[in-house]
């Protein structure tokens, strides 16, 4: 009898480790804070996450009024909208939840490194989401955090893609590109993290880890489409993806938002001085206006097709055993519904 127990306790342990090597990340962006409650947050809740990563357009602090007069006091009036949602506090008391931002919440459509808004900007940012970050003392709202699931340690890395970014570059528009056609800015002094981020990066990515998640708020694989993306800046792009695509830990993952549209991509190995292939999963919007993008070339796409829905990204790691060193991670796209409309494992 005592040796049944003996091996049933083992089992439960051995259930236990198994169960604590495992990870649920979900992540979003484009959230309408004039919304009342954004419908998305039950799905997350359902989805039971561990971490909920807000990638940008957070909030739309780039109002009319806002444009015409911008002010700190108009800026906090759109974070209160968002601080005052049932279902994102509901979230903030379920997991940690993470943050960087991108052009709306940084309060200038399509802005960088000529907003003179910025420094305030950022101010705020750290104000609401973590007042009391170490970053909130240098330039830019750029983080990193680790993620422990019993032995493993998964670290989430967020960017700053706009506090440092130059100038893109602006074409005449196009029957294929009518609204906006931003081609590559070539300039070699040209950059979107700016060289202090850069290497903040490097050092990131030489920290111990079992696997990496970037966050980065403009898409970075996708490089056909009108839009902001990092291939407006081509020598930047192949920079980040060759830094990405050789660090020592791998797997490394790349999360997306700002398009309007979910889809999820893979850069075949040494397509962009990567060494390996490397999978970027776009989220967007959690609540803000969708059904953009149909018909949207993408030569990288893995799924069927994008999603033009409201949505969530989860991301799924799971070590098999104590011996595997690398997870087996699954990627997902899930409507306000809870129904998976896009997905892949890797």
């Amino acid at each position: 009898m005592i040796l049944r127990i003996f091996y049933f306790l083992m089992l439960l342990v051995s259930i236990s480790a198994h169960a604590a090597d495992q990870l649920r990340i979900a992540f979003g962006s484009c959230a309408d804070d004039d919304k009342p409650d954004h419908p998305i947050w039950e799905a997350v809740l359902t989805a039971d996450p561990d971490a909920f990563l807000m990638i940008g357009d957070n909030v739309y602090a780039d109002s009319p009024a806002f444009q015409a007069n911008p002010s700190a006091a108009l800026m906090r009036a759109e974070y209160a909208k968002l601080a005052a949602s049932r279902g994102y506090q509901r979230i903030r008391a379920h997991c940690p939840v993470y943050a960087t931002w991108d052009d709306h919440d940084f309060g200038v459509n399509d802005g960088g490194a000529d907003w003179p808004f910025r420094e305030t900007a950022a101010e705020i940012f750290f104000e609401f989401f973590d007042p009391e970050s170490p970053a909130r003392h240098t330039p830019g709202v750029y983080t990193s955090h680790m993620l422990d699931s019993g032995s493993r340690r998964v670290q989430i890395i967020l960017l700053d893609t706009r506090y440092f970014r130059s100038m893109p570059v602006v074409a005449e528009r196009t029957a294929a590109c009518p609204v906006m056609n931003f081609v590559p800015n070539t300039d070699p002094q040209a950059t979107v993290l700016g060289e202090a981020q850069w290497q903040w990066l490097e050092e990131e990515l030489a920290k111990p880890a079992d696997a990496r998640l970037i966050v980065t708020s403009i898409q970075a694989i996708p490089d056909e489409h009108c839009w902001e993306k990092w291939q407006n800046f081509p020598i930047e792009r192949k920079r980040l993806l060759s830094l990405v695509g050789r660090a020592a830990v791998q797997p490394v993952v790349l999360l997306s938002g700002d398009r309007h549209l979910g889809d999820i991509s893979r850069l075949p190995e040494n397509a962009a001085g990567n060494e390996v292939a490397l999978i970027e999963i776009t989220a967007s919007p959690l609540s803000s206006s969708s059904g953009f993008g149909a018909g949207e070339p993408n030569r990288y796409r893995v799924s069927d097709d994008n999603v033009r829905v409201s949505h969530f990204g989860l991301i799924e790691l799971s070590w098999e055993s104590p011996t595997v060193e690398k997870p087996t991670i699954t990627f997902k796209l899930i409507d306000a519904r809870g129904e998976v409309r896009a997905s892949f494992e890797n």
